[in-house]
């Protein structure tokens, strides 16, 4: 069941002279949870996420956030997060956010699902930022090369081939990274000599693309508590 069974159009608590949303992605609910479903409330809410800002997953739960509000939703409040692993061990628990923004292409988004915790709320697509490969003023030398990078983001050591000289001219050596955000920093640490990152994430940390690709669509999955209080219940 997509938005449109669950809200008038135009339904915004937007000024009245502007009622265009700029992500009009359609949101996807899981039909069982949508009656009591928090992300249908008004109030403030909680998210967590892989931080820090400018991370991917930043900026889709800042469009989901804006997505919400235009719908009558709640105002989104971010809980960034190290990894997806603390993510998982935090939410829900006390003093943990009540929600979980997790990318399909997550390693442990598997472990989401599977929580006893945890249940699916909804799912949307939107696309990620511009990735690439980024140095910090020098450019690409050939030889050794510490390229920090997320697990995940690993495959795009492929846009060297693009480079001058293709891939072959480099010995990759992996320096791990929690986030892209993070990939970024630790170039201009000196701890890596490129990085693959986002653009936010390239501009936070005035590194150059040496070479990048567009964005691509990405699923997102809203994971909330098992068993949701129904409005106005009492709990024994």
């Amino acid at each position: 069941m997509t938005e449109p069974l669950l809200h008038p159009h135009g339904h915004s608590r937007r000024g009245a002279g502007d009622r265009s949303d700029p992500t009009p992605f359609p949101i996807l609910w899981e039909p069982a949870r949508i009656p009591h479903s928090p992300l249908l409330r008004p109030g403030t809410l909680r998210i967590g996420t892989l931080g820090p800002d400018g991370t991917t997953s930043m900026v889709a739960l800042g469009r989901l956030g804006y997505r919400l509000a235009h719908l009558g939703g709640p105002e989104i409040e971010a809980a960034p997060y190290d990894s997806f692993e603390e993510l998982l061990a935090a939410v829900g628990s006390r003093g943990g956010p009540s929600y979980a923004l997790v990318p399909g292409a997550a390693e442990c988004a598997t472990r989401f699902f599977w929580s006893p915790r945890l249940r699916l709320d909804a799912s949307f697509s939107s696309p990620t930022p511009e990735y690439g490969i980024a140095t910090y003023r020098t450019g690409l030398r050939e030889g050794i090369l510490r390229l920090a990078t997320l697990h995940e983001t690993r495959r795009l050591v492929e846009l060297l081939d693009g480079a001058e000289g293709g891939r072959g001219g480099y010995e990759i050596a992996w320096v791990p990274a929690e986030s892209t955000m993070h990939a970024a920093q630790l170039v201009t640490e000196g701890r890596a000599d490129a990085a693959v990152t986002n653009e936010p994430g390239r501009a936070a940390h005035r590194l150059e693309f040496q070479v990048s690709r567009p964005g691509v669509p990405m699923v997102w999955m809203v994971f909330g508590p098992a068993v949701l209080a129904r409005p106005g219940a009492t709990t024994p």
